[in-house]
């Protein structure tokens, strides 16, 4: 009888815990990521722009971003991200209406915040669409006369391409990019940039 007695306390804690169990969601195995968790990713990018105005060199340079992707295994995931770029062309140039060719060595270095949106198209592959918006900061040199303007301005810039996931924590990524600097006037020839680039990047998920 005592040990009967002994065994009812036990057995209710037992059905307390069990009763309190029922209260408590399941949480994901392994604490796996859902669409709406950022993680952190630092990717770099080369670039080469095609510039649309003949005053205005070709330019080629690098890309760093830093970003917070959403992942989870998605359809659909949002990156946004910070980035800083260095851009550098020179070639001969038309310039003030003259028939003569001068040399020019154009820099261009844009600040931005980005946001892209990713489209799964097939299995570890995605359509990247984004859109960048901040500040540039430039100089003009005209080598023949030493030359050489500081401008700066807004810019902004629009692409598409095509990201691969390469592995769990690497991606690769080829796309196309418009953009468009709002440069003021140097002399009488003005350096406003609309430029179509190439875009090759990796990036990093940490």
């Amino acid at each position: 009888m005592k040990k009967l007695l002994s065994l009812i306390p036990l057995l209710g804690l037992a059905a307390g815990t069990a009763s309190a169990d029922s209260y408590y969601s399941a949480q994901p195995a392994g604490g796996e990521l859902t669409p709406y968790d950022l993680q952190p990713v630092y990717s770099l990018e080369a670039l080469y722009n095609f510039s649309e105005k003949s005053q205005s060199p070709d330019t080629s340079g690098a890309r760093l971003n830093f970003s917070l992707y959403s992942d989870g295994e998605s359809a659909v995931r949002h990156q946004f991200s910070v980035s800083a770029a260095y851009e550098r062309g020179t070639d001969k140039v038309s310039l003030f209406g003259s028939d003569d060719l001068f040399k020019v060595t154009a820099e261009r270095m844009p600040l931005t915040l980005g946001y892209d949106v990713n489209i799964a198209l097939f299995e570890n592959v995605m359509l990247d669409l984004g859109v960048k918006g901040g500040y540039a900061f430039g100089t003009a040199e005209l080598n023949a006369f030493g030359v050489k303007e500081h401008m700066g301005g807004a810019t902004y810039s629009m692409g598409a391409g095509i990201k691969v996931q390469l592995s769990e924590s690497v991606s690769g990524k080829l796309g196309y990019e418009f953009s468009r600097t709002f440069y003021r006037k140097f002399g009488p020839s003005h350096l406003n940039l609309n430029q179509h680039g190439i875009v090759l990047g990796v990036g990093v998920l940490f």
